[in-house]
């Protein structure tokens, strides 16, 4: 072990994982937005906000397989977490959406979600005194769809979640546990890495599940969740393709998969190492590999906290 460990020092500054901040400030607009981000006004039942479908509790996703919708549906995948977004590009399992922007805009205009059009967003916030002053304050435009967007967009962007893991990778080897090194380093040597690295540990690209070994999936499925980016450019080779996500708070967030099928690490590692690598990998490396993921876990700033 002890020869292992030295080995991971000597390869350190060669990571194809870096480590994420917290922003250098937390600006007004930050602060709007993340009043935006908890305020029910924004649904129509005046119940439901943006958080009930990425809970802080959990990771910044949803603890169910899938999210229910404003029309009583359930989502057609797992919610994603909202942390960590900055360098996720594209976004959406499907990969559909450029930008969260986009995004935004997007859930919206299908009112699947909380119920409400943009002129329903936008005449709510303008009943409200203390909305008007701080939008008038930052936005020459007041109150506007695009305006609000941005409040909301600059707020996610703000929710990065420095872990123990990052102050390991910027100097401090006590920060994690042997196994958690140990492990790192067992998901660079199987390969993991190819599609889980950078900032985000993922979310930067998109993969067909089953590379190596076909990923089993219902063609009946009435949410055609299987189908992946298929469902986007209608093109054969696109079924079964998905963003890759990115791992960090991964210990957080179960159930796992794009459809929320498989509820502990363990299973995840097994199941990605024989469909995607090709490996069947032993338990104790499993457990190692475990460690490591749960060293990804961290928080937004307190003061972007709900």
């Amino acid at each position: 072990m002890l020869l292992q460990l030295l080995l991971a020092g000597i390869s350190h500054a060669r990571e194809p994982v870096s480590a994420v901040q917290y922003p250098a400030k937390i600006t007004p607009e930050m602060l709007l937005g993340k009043k935006l981000f908890f305020d029910p006004l924004l649904s129509e039942d005046r119940q439901t906000n943006c958080a009930s479908c990425h809970l802080f509790s959990h990771g910044g996703s949803y603890p169910q397989a899938k999210t229910p919708m404003h029309n009583g549906r359930k989502s057609r995948y797992n919610s994603p977490s909202v942390f960590n977004l900055s360098q996720n590009y594209p976004l959406g399992w499907e990969g559909q959406l450029t930008s969260m922007q986009a995004q935004m805009h997007s859930l919206v205009n299908k009112q699947a979600k909380m119920g409400l059009s943009w002129d329903n967003i936008e005449n709510r916030l303008r009943q409200q005194a203390d909305y008007n002053s701080r939008f008038t304050r930052l936005y020459p435009e007041g109150i506007t769809r695009k305006s609000i967007t941005q409040a909301l967009v600059t707020y996610q962007l703000a929710l990065t979640t420095p872990s123990p893991f990052d102050a390991y990778l910027q100097g401090d080897e006590s920060a994690i546990s042997e196994d958690a090194i140990l492990g790192y380093e067992l998901f660079k040597r199987y390969g993991c890495v190819s599609c889980h690295q950078g900032q985000k540990i993922g979310g930067n690209l998109l993969q067909k599940i089953g590379v190596i070994e076909p990923y089993a999936y219902d063609p009946d499925d009435s949410s055609q969740a299987s189908l992946g980016r298929y469902n986007t450019t209608e093109n054969e080779a696109d079924i079964q393709v998905f963003r890759v996500p990115s791992l960090r708070n991964v210990a957080q967030t179960p159930p796992y998969f794009h459809d929320g099928s498989v509820s502990t690490l363990e299973d995840v590692i097994r199941l990605m190492a024989r469909h995607q690598l090709g490996r069947e990998i032993p338990v104790t490396d499993v457990t190692l590999i475990v460690a490591f993921l749960e060293s990804l876990s961290g928080s937004p700033h307190p003061t972007l906290m709900p």
